[in-house]
C-alpha cells in the first residue's frame, strides 16, 4: 500500500467506502493495506448504508464483550454466540437457540432493533407418589 507521505504531516492514504465508494484521505500510523484503508474510510463516511454498518457492528461488538465475560470457560459456547450474533444482526437468520447445559439462550433482534440474548435455566420438578 504505497502512503502519501510529509516529513511535517501526519502520514495518510487514501480509502474508499465500500458502500457508496467515496473515496477518503486517511491518517495511518505505520503501513495499512488497501482493506485496512477501505474498512476505515467505511468507518468514517456518513453515507446511510456505512451509518447501518457501524450500528450493526457495535452490537455485535457489545454482545460479544458479555458472552466473553459470561462464557469465557466454555470456548465453543463463546464462538457460537459470535457465530449467532452476527448471523441475528445481519438479518441471516431470525434467531438462533443454544441450549447449554440446563440452559436455553435464544439470540434475536427484539421490535426496538436491539441485539438481544433471552436466557432461561431449565428447572424441573419431578415428584414420585408411591
Amino acid at each position: 500500500m504505497k502512503r502519501e507521505e510529509n516529513t511535517n504531516e501526519t502520514p495518510t492514504t487514501t480509502g474508499t467506502c465500500k458502500f457508496c465508494g467515496q473515496s477518503r484521505t486517511i491518517k495511518t500510523v505505520g503501513e495499512v493495506t488497501q482493506q485496512e484503508a477501505d474498512e476505515i474510510a467505511t468507518d468514517e463516511c456518513d453515507c446511510e448504508e456505512a451509518k447501518k454498518h457501524h450500528n450493526r457492528e457495535c452490537k455485535i461488538k457489545k454482545a460479544n464483550e458479555w458472552a466473553k465475560l459470561r462464557f469465557e470457560n466454555t470456548p465453543n459456547v463463546l464462538q457460537i454466540f459470535s457465530i449467532a450474533f452476527r448471523d441475528v444482526t445481519n438479518h441471516d437468520v431470525e434467531s438462533v437457540t443454544i441450549k447449554e447445559g440446563d440452559w436455553t439462550h435464544k439470540v434475536f433482534l427484539n421490535s426496538d432493533g436491539y441485539l438481544t440474548v433471552k436466557s432461561g435455566k431449565k428447572v424441573d420438578e419431578e415428584v414420585d407418589f408411591a
